[in-house]
């Protein structure tokens, strides 16, 4: 799992989203969804600003200073 796909995993289970309820909110399938977050397709870039817009995240959330503090 890369540093983003982990930053969005962590923040659906933080807001107590299932990832077909996160997927669905983003314009996506959870078929999609999950095989992104298993690390078997690439998140596109619209995808990664819908996913960003319906779990509340910001480029900081994504930076490699604030992942290495976690």
């Amino acid at each position: 799992m890369s540093d983003v796909t982990k930053v969005i995993s962590d923040r659906i289970e933080e807001r107590g989203m299932t990832i077909t309820t996160a997927a669905r909110r983003a314009n996506m399938t959870p078929e999609l969804l999950s095989r992104t977050l298993n690390g078997a397709r690439k998140l596109k870039a619209d995808e990664l600003v819908n996913l960003c817009h319906v779990l509340d995240l910001t480029l900081d959330d994504f930076s490699k200073k604030r992942l290495s503090y976690e």
